[in-house]
């Protein structure tokens, strides 16, 4: 069976408007998503001795994910804004509260236990990849971040390059793809929204068509591809097959509210959300 670690960002998703968090966060979401694709999968990361730490933690568990190597510490669990306007999802202020820690080496030894560990720009631990890959294959979800000399610097330690780019025309996400390989990257994922996403090994590019489904919430559909295509890369799964495979799982994320489901109601704390002010979702 395949292994797949996510290691950093967890957040409880606010959807204000609505009344209900979810749990989520992009490492979270990828455990996740990894466990329903048959994957044994684990999530280590902190969490807060509060309501929203233990929606994560059940969540997870009900997901058959490993949380052994989660911490729940004083403080509060990572939250952030959500709201929808016609159709698209938007972001508002982020209270990270206490997700953001130090891996021990007991939690590298545990990472290094699995096929692939996984780790997102939010979950602000580029310091420690270049150690960790020397444990294990790390796939890193860079997001929008192109071209910066941090991304430059991260791409000489990661096995596979995950990133974001609904804006990029045909021709500058094929730009992409040569340039991540071309500084060390064996694997490229490139998400473009309603676009085709674009997969490679380095020696062929697949383009994976978006499934066409009556989306209910698209928030956690990259993520989702993202960890169908760890599975894949992890299993050595053909090219083409890994490429379809993640679009369904992609697809299959917009059919449930949340990255993932497992809705409650807001705390009496996180009313008061409803006050902050949003920005249109990266």
């Amino acid at each position: 069976m395949v292994r797949i670690a996510a290691i950093g960002d967890n957040v409880t998703d606010c959807y204000v408007d609505q009344g209900v968090m979810f749990p989520g966060g992009n490492c979270v979401n990828v455990a996740v998503r990894a466990a329903r694709a048959g994957a044994h999968a684990a999530y280590i990361g902190q969490v807060g001795q509060d309501e929203r730490g233990q929606l994560l933690l059940d969540a997870l568990s009900a997901e058959s994910v490993d949380t052994s190597g989660v911490r729940v510490v004083p403080g509060r669990t990572s939250r952030t804004v959500v709201r929808h306007v016609a159709g698209d999802r938007y972001f508002g202020s982020t209270d990270k509260g206490v997700r953001v820690f130090a891996p021990r080496a007991a939690d590298l030894d545990l990472v290094a236990t699995y096929d692939l560990a996984h780790v997102s720009y939010c979950s602000e631990l580029d310091e420690v990849v270049p150690e960790l890959s020397r444990r294990v294959p790390v796939s890193y979800d860079f997001d929008e971040r192109l071209h910066t000399p941090g991304t430059e610097e991260l791409l000489r330690h990661v096995t596979v390059a995950a990133f974001s780019g609904a804006a990029l025309d045909d021709v500058e996400a094929m730009d992409v793809v040569r340039w991540a390989h071309d500084r060390g990257v064996t694997w490229v994922v490139l998400t473009r929204g309603r676009s085709p996403a674009l997969v490679s090994n380095g020696h062929q590019v697949v383009r994976a068509v978006p499934r066409e489904v009556t989306a209910v919430d698209t928030l956690g559909a990259g993520d989702a591809f993202i960890a169908r295509a760890l599975v894949g890369v992890a299993g050595d799964e053909p090219l083409e097959t890994l490429a379809s495979r993640a679009a369904q799982s992609g697809a299959e994320a917009c059919l449930e509210q949340g990255g993932f489901g497992y809705g409650r109601p807001l705390t009496d704390d996180d009313a008061g959300l409803r006050r902050l002010v949003f920005r249109a979702a990266e």
